[in-house]
């Protein structure tokens, strides 16, 4: 709106001036040059935004301005181009003497039009003081809702900050119930186990007293799993004192268990009926008792039933010799049939006991002839050691038909305790 006032009082100074100082000449292709009077052309003109001494048209604004304008507020009036030339629109609106007579009226529409954009401009003005005025207000409102968001904000995270120290507080409220919950739940469990703990070591005790083997075996089973759960519990009074009790009671059935067997050892012919029942039970408490104390009596069983053997075939004794290693091989074919006939069901099958008793007779068999041929060397009958040989391999292999199952069975049974593994 400046812009445009503006041009149109320089083109109103201009079309002012016409009525006193125009001279007209004829310029050098034919037309009528305008040319002001000199008064008019100095600083008087000039003050008013007038025609200015009839030069070159001056740019009020940068290039960049005048197109941000153009494209603002598009026009096609001469008076708001660019480069207006107050003079050179004059020069075309009076080209003539004539045409002079339009200057006033020219004049008076200038002047309403700067009239109207006087007052434009002052409503312009007017409009921006207020939307100024409304614009502080609404920074003003901004800022406040900004600090009031900002409050917010704060007043949020405190309470969050409040909030997650109440969730630590419950977290660790319900970790110290967990914890007290678990140490409850344990207390009871082993409260339980010592309760069956007791009562079983007091049935222990009668069945080791009235020398029920079978009921023995199945509590001392009972009783050792209950032990292996207080392992962590050493130095209590009570649980050391049943652990001994216990140990005492398993002392007493192993000795009870031997003596028995050893009664078995002392008398002609096979068990009798309850006899067998007793040592059946016997058995069953050497199960319990472990591994060490099943070897043990399967090493005693070995004794006894070799002890003959051992005095009949010694190196020095009459069977002795090596022509009569056929006998031998004889003597534990009948031991191995008394044993399938007597004693088979009397151990249980998982402890090997017919395959133990063929090892230990290899093992001594196997000294004796060590002996009898450093006795003979030098004077060996070729054709008595070779019987000797074709009887000893015939032997072999019938023990391997016999017991080659069974002796995969025992080193797969008795790999994970270390014992046996290599025969």
């Amino acid at each position: 709106l400046f812009k445009r006032r503006l041009a149109r009082a320089r083109a109103l100074s201009c079309a002012r001036s016409l009525s006193t100082s125009l001279v007209f000449v004829a310029g050098e292709e034919g037309r009528l040059l305008v040319r002001l009077a000199a008064r008019n052309t100095d600083g008087a003109a000039r003050r008013q935004g007038g025609c200015g001494g009839g030069g070159p048209s001056i740019r009020m604004y940068s290039p960049a301005l005048e197109a941000a304008l153009r494209d603002v507020v598009p026009s096609t009036d001469p008076l708001d181009a660019p480069d207006f030339n107050p003079i050179s629109h004059i020069n075309k609106l009076f080209p003539n003497e004539e045409s002079l007579g339009r200057a006033d009226t020219f004049s008076a529409e200038l002047q309403d039009q700067m009239t109207v954009l006087d007052e434009e401009i002052l409503q312009t003005v007017r409009q921006q003081t207020s939307a100024g005025s409304s614009a502080r207000k609404d920074l003003e409102g901004g800022k406040a809702a900004m600090r009031e968001l900002f409050d917010k904000v704060r007043d949020i995270k405190a309470k969050a900050e409040r909030s997650q120290t109440m969730v630590h507080e419950i977290c660790r409220d319900i970790k110290s119930l967990d914890y007290a919950k678990r140490h409850l739940t344990l207390t009871i469990t082993a409260l339980k186990r010592l309760q069956m703990l007791v009562t079983a070591t007091e049935q222990l005790s009668v069945m080791t007293r009235e020398r029920m083997y079978a009921e023995a075996a199945n509590l001392l089973h009972a009783v050792s799993q209950l032990l292996a759960h207080f392992e962590g519990y050493a130095g209590i009074r009570k649980i050391d004192e049943l652990r001994a009790q216990v140990g005492e009671l398993s002392d007493t059935l192993r000795a009870q268990v031997f003596d028995d067997f050893n009664r078995l050892s002392a008398q002609e012919g096979a068990p009798q009926p309850s006899q067998t029942e007793t040592l059946l039970g016997a058995c069953a408490v050497v199960d319990a008792l472990g591994p060490a104390a099943r070897r043990e009596m399967v090493a005693w069983f070995s004794s006894w039933q070799f002890a003959p053997y051992k005095h009949a075939f010694q190196p020095y004794g009459d069977a002795g010799s090596l022509d009569k290693t056929e006998l031998r091989y004889g003597w534990h074919r009948q031991l191995l049939r008394q044993f399938d006939e007597t004693f088979v069901t009397l151990f249980p099958h998982a402890w090997h006991v017919g395959l133990s008793l063929t090892l230990d007779f290899c093992s001594i068999t196997n000294k004796h002839l060590d002996e009898i041929l450093d006795q003979a060397r030098g004077s060996l009958d070729v054709a008595v050691l070779t019987h000797a040989l074709q009887k000893t391999v015939e032997f072999e292999k019938e023990m391997h038909a016999r017991f080659s199952a069974e002796a995969r069975d025992r080193e797969g049974g008795e790999g994970g305790e270390g014992e046996g593994g290599g025969e």
